[in-house]
């Protein structure tokens, strides 16, 4: 299914944020701690794979990256150069371990139907503040929100009228996608809150109509963590307002996620926290060479995936993306990469498009995941998404053939950062590793 996205902006109108930084120097740091998720898994013991969870998965990296400018992987550098570096050589982010993070901490849930769809939480917008929920996502920019008058819209909704800080512009935008997904509202500004970090003039989409993937989940709405060039408002993202403005002890945010109903996840805003990884950090530079030499996302080049110890294959440049649960990359590296795997094969046409079967009783090697010659391996706890049905021998693998581009682009999404704490180093314009506890 192709997307093919529609926005109407008035450019004479974009919205300027103002982050607040009342103290004239880098202090804000914020832990928001994602408890044992609620689920909206069927009940069942053996978790068999859910074909309907993983179209709506699909739906929403369409929603995200298709009809995106991406340079045509043949047209791309050769060699890009890369620095990969231990935490040591560069400045050290502040680690809010043993310390108390300075601006409080708020909840998030882990919305869990056989693989972990998403990582949401609290955010407060307006004056006097109104609390709601986004999905913290480093694959999108814009920071969107349900009005009141949205029918159609999840809530908790945000009452516009009763802020005395809510600010509308002239802006209209209508974002409309070809698996009948819409979200018409207006561009708006007002004050908004996440664990105790303010932006007073927060740029936004207003939403008063939608429907489809990008409106109709648990949450509310959505916060980007993505760069200001990927922003359908045009406003400046929230995080990047914080960073830009230095009220932030440091200029990252990092993840990391439990699996399967586990507690102590969290996303760290201005902050990493050592008790949730081991090792050293290393880091590597994004690749602004994908998206045609300009920054939209947090993607980083890889050389591909590797199985049992064999080379890389497939090279491509990774989206490390917190808003998409499996791992996405292109076809012919999926089938480089399944072709090592014993028994594993296609999925039968029509099931599942892109996916994979292997046997449940694999005695699997590692499959990991290279950047610049450094390998990272996936438990093979999140490798496997169940069986195709009950009592099934054969189950669906994580791992997916589709490329939304079409460029050759890879979405590295939750399975892979279970694994690996993540760090987005927004100073040094690179991603950081290091393994979770």
């Amino acid at each position: 299914m192709h997307l093919l996205p529609t926005l109407l902006l008035s450019a004479a109108t974009l919205i300027v944020a103002s982050p607040i930084n009342q103290h004239g120097k880098r202090s804000g740091a914020a832990v928001v701690p994602l408890p044992a998720r609620s689920t909206t898994h069927h009940s069942n013991s053996e978790r068999v794979f859910n074909p309907e969870a993983a179209r709506r998965e699909w739906s929403r990296v369409l929603a995200k990256y298709d009809g995106k400018s991406f340079t045509p992987a043949a047209a791309r550098n050769a060699t890009i150069a890369k620095r990969s570096t231990l935490g040591g050589a560069r400045s050290a982010p502040f680690d809010v371990h043993g310390r108390r993070a300075s601006s409080g901490k708020n909840p998030l849930t882990d919305v869990f139907d056989i693989f972990d769809q998403l990582y949401y939480g609290p955010l407060s917008v307006g004056t006097p503040a109104q609390s709601t929920t986004v999905d913290f996502d480093t694959g999108s920019s814009d920071l969107w929100l349900p009005l009141s008058s949205c029918s159609s819209c999840s809530g908790p909704k945000f009452e516009h009228k009763s802020s005395s800080t809510f600010n509308s512009s002239s802006a209209p935008f209508s974002a409309q996608y070809g698996d009948g997904s819409i979200a018409i509202g207006q561009i708006a500004t007002d004050q908004v809150t996440v664990a105790g970090l303010t932006v007073p003039k927060q740029g936004f989409g207003a939403v008063t109509n939608g429907t489809g993937v990008l409106l109709g989940g648990p949450h509310a709405g959505m916060l980007g963590l993505g760069f200001p060039a990927n922003a359908r408002t045009g406003a400046t993202p929230f995080f990047i307002n914080l960073a830009e403005s230095g009220s932030l002890a440091s200029n990252v945010f990092s993840f990391y996620m439990a699996r399967n109903g586990g507690s102590g996840s969290e996303l760290c805003i201005g902050c990493v926290n050592s008790a949730k990884y081991t090792g050293s950090i290393k880091y590597y530079d994004l690749d602004p060479s994908a998206t045609n030499g300009e920054q939209k996302f947090w993607n980083i080049p890889s050389d591909g995936f590797s199985y049992n110890g064999g080379p890389s294959t497939g090279s491509f440049s990774a989206m490390i993306d917190s808003g998409t649960s499996l791992i996405y990359i292109p076809t012919a590296a999926a089938e480089a990469l399944y072709a090592k795997i014993p028994g594993a094969k296609a999925a039968p046409a029509g099931s599942a498009p892109g996916f994979y079967t292997y046997p449940c009783n694999s005695n699997l090697g590692p499959i990991t995941l290279s950047f610049n010659g450094d390998k990272y391996a996936i438990n093979p706890v999140d490798f496997n998404l169940g069986p195709v049905s009950s009592g099934s021998s054969t189950c669906i693998a994580g791992i997916v053939g589709r490329d939304p581009t079409g460029e050759g682009i890879a979405i590295i999404g939750d399975a892979f950062m279970k694994n690996w704490y993540s760090v987005f180093d927004y100073d040094n314009r690179a991603v950081g590793f290091a393994k979770a506890v």
